[in-house]
């Protein structure tokens, strides 16, 4: 019975794999995701990536109180700012988009501390005036309790729909990056790598299943959550059928609801 269940779960009700560093691909996003890295433990040494000459790994401290990363759907704000929640217990993770999320971040914002405030999905605060006047007080604060600021958005911070200029201003004077989405190769070994990681093969770089991974990224929703989330659903439905990882096991997931998922 549970298995007929999966079967008929829409992709985009599939639940992805909790977010984890060594699940990211990086991309062109090195930079970006290497201060992403100093913000959320600046008190050790860089781990995540290999520093470059001139990089943030090379100081002694951080350069600025805030980090702004912007981009497009599917260029992986969510999954980096979630993956380094779960890394690092200084940072503290709110979705602005939650609205529960959203209400206790303005509640409890006057009792709450963080050494790293991780805020994604700013773009969706502005739906709310108190929020806003919460971010910006946030702003204010940190600069005597040491409080870092990483915010995601679909836009520049002075491209913002935000109401206050002073905090759109405040975004603007920190550390600004765009996230590149990832290329259809990034996108290839992103798969393999799941693969690699469900047992379907012992190494991560071998391309047995690379043609089974091409026809998801042709046909499918190309975000790497609903994709990987339907490679876990074939491997449940294998092991329970007894049955090899294939397209035509593919197929029987992506009929009903699951080839009508949206992008």
């Amino acid at each position: 019975m549970a298995d007929d269940l999966l079967s008929q779960q829409p992709l985009a009700l599939m639940t992805a794999p909790r977010p984890s560093l060594n699940r990211g691909v990086i991309g062109a996003n090195t930079e970006a995701l290497l201060w992403l890295e100093r913000f959320c433990r600046p008190e050790q040494p860089m781990a995540f990536a290999k520093t470059r000459q001139g990089g943030p790994g090379q100081g002694g401290g951080l350069e600025a109180a805030s980090l702004y990363l912007w981009g497009p759907p599917g260029s992986g704000k969510s999954f980096w700012t979630q993956a380094w929640a779960q890394a690092s217990a200084a940072c503290h993770y709110v979705d602005l988009q939650d609205s529960d999320e959203a209400l206790a971040f303005i509640q409890l914002f006057d009792q709450a501390r963080a050494k790293t405030w991780l805020l994604d999905n700013l773009h969706k605060a502005v739906e709310s005036e108190r929020l806003e006047a919460t971010l910006f007080k946030l702003f204010v604060r940190s600069a005597e309790t040491h409080e870092r600021l990483v915010v995601t958005a679909d836009r520049p911070p002075l491209q913002s729909l935000l109401r206050r200029e002073d905090l759109r201003t405040r975004l603007g004077q920190g550390l600004i990056f765009e996230l590149q989405e990832l290329s259809d190769s990034e996108k290839l070994q992103a798969l393999r790598n799941r693969a690699f990681e469900l047992g379907w093969m012992n190494q991560p770089s071998r391309p047995d299943y690379d043609s089974l991974f091409r026809f998801m990224l042709e046909r499918l929703p190309r975000g790497l959550d609903r994709l990987t989330a339907l490679m876990d659903a074939a491997d449940s439905r294998a092991l329970a059928l007894k049955k090899p990882i294939g397209l035509n096991l593919i197929r029987s997931l992506m009929e009903g609801p699951i080839k009508n998922a949206s992008a």
